[in-house]
This record gives structure tokens, sequence and C-alpha cells, in this order.
């Protein structure tokens, strides 16, 4: 009998070869929106730092022009507190859609390998019905062989 040979086994290197670039790129998804959310963090950190700040020199009777300055740089803050949460999101996004990726890939990985492992024991079977068959022959044979005066 032939050895056995997986026809799909290109099929399932490539589905392998998916799934390690779909999970790379998972991982750079969550290191960016790990960053993201870092700095969404920081940004709205800084808008209540930035509210703090006004608040003392409010109340250590600043100039108008002073207040001011406080209030648009404050709101500054803000949009770019906002403008991280957004790219939070944008980047959270992502990473789910990478983590789909990888998900569908294991899936088209795992169902070559279901195959491969049913042809692989389908070939077990056959190759042990064969020898069966072939040591049945023998012993038919060997049985025909024997001298009369033995039978």
């Amino acid at each position: 009998m032939r050895p056995f040979r997986f026809r799909a086994a290109a099929a399932l290197v490539m589905r392998r070869k998916q799934e390690d670039t779909a999970r790379q790129q998972l991982a750079a998804a969550e290191t960016a929106r790990k960053r993201a959310e870092d700095q969404a963090q920081s940004a709205a950190q800084a808008v209540a730092r930035a509210g703090d700040a006004a608040a003392d020199a409010c109340r250590g009777g600043a100039e108008g022009w002073r207040l001011d300055w406080h209030q648009s740089w404050i709101a500054r803050k803000r949009l770019e507190a906002d403008a991280g949460r957004r790219a939070a999101a944008i980047s959270a996004e992502a990473a789910g859609r990478a983590t789909a990726a990888v998900q569908l890939a294991y899936q088209r990985r795992r169902a070559l390998e279901r195959l491969r492992d049913r042809a692989w024991h389908r070939h077990k079977l056959e190759a042990s019905r064969r020898e069966l068959q072939a040591m049945n022959e023998l012993a038919t044979l060997r049985h025909h062989a024997r001298p009369d005066d033995e039978q």
C-alpha cells in the first residue's frame, strides 16, 4: 500500500501561514489599542490638571486675560481628550476585527486538520484491512499446502 499523503497539505501550510499572519496583526492591533487607551487616559488626566490649574489661578486672584487663557487651554485639552477617546475606540474596533480574523483563520486551519486526521484514520483502517486480508490468504495457502495426512 502506498504511504499516506494528504492531498491538501499545501493548503494546510497556507492556512497555518494565514493564521500566523492574523495573529501577528492581532498583536499589533492590541498594542495600538493599548497605546491609544493610554494616550486617551493621559489626555483625560491633562484635562483634570488644567482644570485644577485654572481653579488655582482663580483662587489666586489672576488677571482676566489669564483666566481666559486657562479656559482656552482647558478647551484645547478637552479636544485632545475627545480625539484620544475616538482614537481609542477606533483602535478597539480594529482589534475586534483582528480578533475575528484570527478566529476565522483558526477555524479554517482546524477544518483542514480534521480532514487530514480523518484521511489518516481511513488510511490506517485500509492498511489494517489489507494486512488482515493478506494474513488470511497466507493462512489459507498454508492450510491447503499441508500434506493430506496432517489434515
